[in-house]
């Protein structure tokens, strides 16, 4: 089966709808939302799955528009592995104390820390609202309601401050979400700002790991004035975070090193 190709940006510069728009239609394949889609979510990687004469061809057409892409097997790139979910952690020399829901503890080195992704993340959730007896049985397009229990599905936006630890065995992925987090390792420093409590971990993180690699979200939160940076998806979040660790990879393999397992 021949290989699938990803058109790979080599800087992390979200591309101009205008100029997308007139790359892709050099391709019968593709539209104007394909390329909307792809300026929406387009944080590294800008189109998958594409045979090699298809990215060749989109290459070339968005080099004329002034976007630098690079063409790599899909099967290269990095994958997101599962998540273990962190509700608290715990800060000591040597290493980081990670806690789960059930305050099951596991222990990472601090060397073992090899990248840090924060962000201020939209992500579409649905959620369940009770109708009132007033409210009449038809109901507009994207909502769902449940008979018996009274209740209507309708799906929401909502921004969301997540945090992602990767270590050198690109196994194991950590995961926050600041909601759900107990701040209380910050001790005299936490307040009733949940963002503020979030900048804080990402530089403690990134204060105890400086060899770690960190998305756009993670250093923007260590700079001074600290900002939250925002990711329009949770796609765009991941791509981001998967061009970076190609990236890692593909740096350590120029130095003659062992990339992480």
């Amino acid at each position: 089966m021949p290989a699938a190709y990803a058109i790979v940006q080599k800087e992390l510069i979200v591309p101009e709808l205008d100029r997308l728009k007139r790359a892709f239609s050099v391709s019968p394949l593709l539209t104007g939302i394909d390329a909307q889609t792809a300026a929406n979510d387009a944080y590294g990687i800008v189109l998958r799955g594409q045979d090699l004469d298809q990215a060749l061809a989109l290459q070339e057409a968005l080099q004329r528009e002034h976007i630098e892409t690079e063409l790599v097997e899909e099967s290269k790139l990095p994958t997101i592995p599962p998540a273990h979910v962190a509700r608290q952690m715990e800060f000591h020399p040597t290493h980081l104390t990670i806690f789960d829901s059930m305050k099951r503890a596991s222990e990472v080195a601090w060397q073992d820390l090899m990248f840090i992704a924060a962000g201020y993340v939209r992500m579409r959730e649905v959620r369940k609202h009770r109708a009132t007896l007033e409210e009449p049985g038809s109901h507009a397009p994207g909502i769902a309601q449940d008979m018996l229990s009274g209740l209507t599905s309708r799906e929401e936006q909502h921004h969301h401050l997540l945090l992602e630890l990767f270590l050198k065995d690109r196994n194991i992925r950590y995961s926050a979400v600041a909601d759900d987090f107990v701040f209380d390792h910050l001790g005299s420093r936490v307040s009733d700002d949940p963002a503020m409590n979030f900048v804080f971990l990402v530089q403690d993180l990134a204060e105890q790991a400086p060899h770690a690699g960190q998305n756009r979200g993670a250093f923007m939160a260590c700079q001074r004035p600290p900002e939250l940076f925002p990711y329009p998806s949770k796609a765009a979040f991941n791509e981001e975070i998967i061009w970076m660790l190609w990236r890692i990879g593909r740096m350590a393999a120029e130095r003659g090193e062992r990339p992480p397992t």
